[in-house]
């Protein structure tokens, strides 16, 4: 079957035959082609049938019978799809754009152009041809689309930048169904350098005079080479090769245009300049020269300036009906600045063009000036004459400046009209931003005429912007725009009266008006315009953020930073004050704010000066972000913002660089320094000092200076260490060296030098810690036995029975109503001799225990008796209310010797061997009075009086009876 039928066609009719029965139905299986009826067997497309996707169709037909059981036939149907041309040829691209450089050989390749059909085998099949008028210049590989150039006689883009190519593909279906499509291809030829720069002439003249301008430079004359290449290869320089040994003239490489390089004056003559102009933006190979040929002559420097009469269209009137012969009209006054002979003027009236001294009616004297009437001038018969002033120099070339002047016979009783001396000049004033139009002022100008005559008023001087215009008829002088007092704050307006109504006066004669000639002029009004000043402009900051900092151990009120807004307006209007309106606080390391300290620790002064307003020492390290405000004192109170960012540093966090220049200097230079150091150290730098510089030996250097600054990342805004920066501008040396030098850097520093410490070691602090435990521990075990040695030595017969005897006594007498301080006499031996066996006795015991205990007591007659001396003490009785504590010093004498701390509530620590001494730690007066003797021997009572140190006690001698002494 052929493909692309129309859904329904037929295909074919099944028949079946059954002998027994007749045809039941006929049934197909699943496809997606095609269907049976099953009636007629007739089997039809229900699809599009595509070559290109499916070249075979299978199924399966089954037929079945009426009978019962119903019987089956199938068989199997295979369709064959044939092809047909039925797909056109189609180009990747409606249009191709190729590039070829000119001058390409033949078989260069220009491009490829791609083709598909969507059909199969020979109707799939392309072939490639060009058409066109362009055709013969290239050729097509028939097969891959490759575009060559096939004649490079037309790839000259000097003649032609773009050509157009037709291609057509066609497959090989034969002749009656082939089909074809058409693309077009765009060459642009690209330019070669292969044409040199040509001048537009071989020789190029000037003339020139010695006072040509040469700052700036006047254009003396141009050359000029035309590159017919394009882009880079056309575009042409030029140098002067010979002929500038002067170095007089100087040669815009780009234009072509010649300068002079320094002052020509006195430099007269003919200089000739060979000049190349060279392709490749200088750089090329293509090349041509030329003569540039310049003669400076000796000119003339000045041209006359009339002072008399000043209007390069002026007036007079001659009053009178009759002017007599050689009557003085004029003098006519002229100056010429030049020196010499060039300075000389001579006066002459023109004529047709022509210079003469003489017309019909007037002459004039070529050396005076003297202008007068050749002949009878009536009124009557004519009242105005025009004449062309001439004042000529004698200069080389000569200068001539003209004037126009009428001369007007009037009746006597006529006159020019004048401004009032009274009200000449007028003062006036006006707001700034009025509009147009608005009425400024009135000026009115009189004639002594006894006939009315009109005065018409011309706006000469003082106007050039165009901010004002006159009424002609009225006088009234109005805006002719809105005025900004910042640009222009006043105006001075010189306003011609004139009986002449359509008076013209041209920029030229503008320009040559004098100020001092009209300010003398009564005929012109001199009108001074104050504009008033608005509140119109708002505060600016001279930058968005700024940036500073402030040592930790700054005090209240040191300065820090200067801030400055400025406000264009004037007087009030530009009065501003400054508030702090945040003080937003990031702590060291923190990249977000912890909220705006109130109070602020900063405070701001009506100039802009920043300083501290707390103590810094708290804020070490941290960075804050004010938010300043700048506003205007009058309504509407506009207001600028900034920033200041300010890290509160230390000492050592500053870098000092060393200037052999004075302070003044390195300030003006300072931005430039900055900008350097921050592209070496790709850090922010921040000044914060310039002082003078202190040398090794302490000597103020006057004409040295330091400058501290510290630097901060900006990626984590904190300050960067000083060895990190130094180090960063000692790996920029070779790019800051040529700086170092021309801002006089010595040398670049620390600020402070600080002692840094060696790290603390655990691991030796520990050997050393152990070490000294077993040292004290070998000690102290060394001590207790000999103190368990000398406490197991058994205590003599005899002294225990005088210790019982004492003891019995000293009872006895306590329950007397002696007078208690004969009682502490009594008492006294015996508290001596306790108190000094508790010292020697119990040292150990107290001193390594905390809970209190009964005290084994020795007897220091003991003592005495085993060859041992007796400590030096003393004692003082104090009552107990005063103070709770206890001090206890010792001193031996070649024995062991010790201190006693007693609280009052019975613990005791032992102190120092070798007699030292041990303050003891007070009693808390709240503590339970009583409790604190809880512990002591026989559980009395506290009296009113304690021990509160050690007693002196006189040494025993030997044989003395203590005993009988107590008794």
């Amino acid at each position: 079957m052929v493909e692309e039928q129309a859904v329904g066609t037929v295909l074919t009719t099944l028949q079946a035959s059954d002998e027994d029965s007749s045809i039941g139905e006929f049934n197909i299986t699943a496809n997606d082609y095609f269907a049976i009826n099953p009636t007629t067997g007739v089997i039809y497309t229900t699809a599009r049938l595509d070559y290109e996707v499916v070249k075979e169709v299978k199924f399966m037909v089954t037929v079945s019978d009426t009978g019962v059981p119903a019987l089956t036939a199938t068989a199997d149907v295979i369709v064959d799809i044939i092809n047909l041309n039925d797909n056109e040829p189609h180009f990747t691209q409606s249009e191709y754009y190729f590039n070829i450089t000119e001058n390409s050989p033949q078989g260069t390749v220009a491009g490829k152009v791609e083709a598909h059909d969507g059909d199969v085998g020979a109707f799939g099949e392309l072939t490639y041809t060009l058409i066109g008028e362009n055709n013969k210049y290239f050729s097509i590989d028939a097969y891959t689309g490759n575009v060559m150039v096939a004649n490079a006689s037309i790839l000259d883009r000097e003649q032609l930048k773009e050509l157009t190519l037709s291609v057509v593909a066609q497959d090989k279906a034969p002749a009656t169904v082939q089909k074809s499509a058409t693309a077009t291809i765009h060459i642009n030829i690209l330019d070669v350098n292969d044409n040199a720069p040509v001048f537009t002439r071989s020789t190029y003249n000037s003339t020139v005079s010695e006072n040509a301008a040469y700052q700036p430079p006047a254009a003396l004359l141009q050359v000029q080479a035309i590159d017919l290449d394009e882009g880079l290869f056309g575009d042409v320089r030029y140098i002067i090769i010979a002929g500038n040994e002067m170095a007089l003239f100087k040669l815009d490489a780009q234009s072509g245009i010649i300068y002079p390089a320094q002052s020509l004056a006195g430099k007269h003559g003919v200089y000739e300049l060979l000049i190349s102009a060279r392709d490749t933006q200088g750089s090329g190979t293509m090349e041509s020269t030329a003569k540039a040929i310049i003669t400076v002559l000796r000119v003339n420097r000045h041209r006359p300036e009339y002072v008399i009469p000043a209007l390069s269209n002026a007036t007079i009137e001659i009053p009178g009906d009759i002017v007599q012969p050689d009557y003085l009209l004029l003098t006519v006054k002229a100056l010429d600045n030049d020196t010499d002979d060039s300075g000389r003027i001579s006066y002459h009236l023109q004529l047709n063009n022509v210079n003469v001294q003489e017309t019909a009616e007037f002459k004039i004297d070529e050396y005076t000036g003297e202008l007068r009437a050749r002949q009878q001038l009536n009124r009557k018969n004519r009242a105005n004459y025009d004449l062309i002033l001439v004042a000529r120099d004698a200069g080389n070339p000569p200068f001539e400046s003209l004037r126009l002047l009428t001369v007007s016979i009037v009746d006597a009783n006529e006159n020019r009209p004048e401004f009032p001396d009274a009200a000449n000049p007028y003062k006036v004033s006006i707001n700034e931003n009025s509009g147009r139009d608005v009425k400024v002022g009135h000026i009115q100008a009189a004639s002594r005429s006894k006939h009315n005559r009109d005065i018409f008023y011309y706006m000469l001087l003082g106007n050039e912007d165009g901010a004002f215009y006159v009424d002609k008829l009225t006088g009234d002088i109005f805006t002719n725009k809105s005025l900004d007092r910042e640009q222009t704050d006043a105006y001075t307006l010189y306003i011609l009266a004139s009986i002449k109504a359509d008076l013209h006066i041209s920029e030229e004669e503008r320009a040559s008006f004098s100020i001092k000639t009209l300010s003398r002029d009564n005929t012109v009004a001199k009108v001074a315009i104050t504009v008033l000043d608005v509140n119109d402009n708002p505060p600016v900051f001279e930058k968005s953020i700024y940036y500073a900092g402030v040592n930790a151990n700054a005090k209240m009120n040191a300065a820090i930073t200067l801030v400055n807004a400025t406000d264009a307006d004037q007087g009030k209007n530009a009065k501003i004050e400054y508030m702090i309106v945040a003080s937003n606080l990031y702590k060291f390391g923190a990249s977000k704010s912890t909220g705006s300290i109130v109070p602020s620790p900063f405070a701001i002064s009506q100039d802009g000066r920043i300083t501290a307003n707390t103590i810094m020492a708290e804020y070490n390290q941290d960075r804050f972000e004010l938010e300043i405000v700048a506003r205007e004192l009058e309504q509407p109170q506009r207001s600028a913002n900034t920033k200041v960012n300010i890290w509160v540093f230390d000492g050592t966090q500053l870098v000092r660089v060393i200037l052999s220049r004075p302070p003044e200097e390195v300030f003006q230079e300072q931005e430039e320094i900055i900008a350097e150091l921050r592209n070496a150290t790709q850090h922010r730098i921040i000044v914060d000092e310039i002082r003078f510089h202190l040398d090794s030996i302490g000597r103020i250097r006057m004409d040295w200076c330091d400058l501290y600054f510290h630097a901060v990342d900006p990626q984590t805004h904190q300050i960067a260490p000083v060895d990190e920066i130094l180090k960063d501008i000692d790996r920029n040396y070779d790019y800051l060296k040529d700086y170092y030098a021309g801002f006089a850097i010595e040398n670049v520093v620390p600020a402070y030098i600080a002692i840094v410490q060696d790290e603390f070691d655990l691991a030796v602090a520990g050997l050393v810690a152990l070490v000294i435990v077993l040292f004290v521990g070998v000690i102290s075990f060394i001590v207790l036995c000999c103190c368990l040695k000398h406490w197991n030595l058994s205590v003599p017969v005899e002294t225990r029975r005088k210790e019982a005897l004492i003891k019995k006594q000293i009872i006895e007498d306590l329950n007397t109503t002696e007078n208690p301080l004969w009682i502490e006499q009594k008492l006294k031996l015996y508290e001596e001799q306790e108190l000094t066996m508790q010292v020697f006795s119990e040292p150990d015991h107290i001193s390594n225990s905390d809970a209190p205990g009964h005290l084994d007591h020795r007897s220091s007659l003991e003592q005495v008796h085993h060859g041992q001396s007796v400590d030096n003490t003393y004692a003082t009785i104090q009552p107990r209310n005063n103070q709770n504590r206890l001090t206890a010093a010792s001193g031996n004498n070649g024995g062991g010797g010790g201190s006693i701390s007693m609280r009052s509530g019975g613990a005791g620590n032992a102190g120092g061997l070798g007699g030292a001494g041990l303050l003891l730690t007070r009693i808390d007066p709240h503590a339970n009075d009583f409790a604190d003797y809880a512990t002591l021997r026989n559980n009395r009572a506290p009296s009113m009086y304690e021990f509160t140190g050690s007693t002196f006690q006189a040494p025993i001698r030997d044989g003395d009876d203590a005993v009988a002494e107590l008794i």
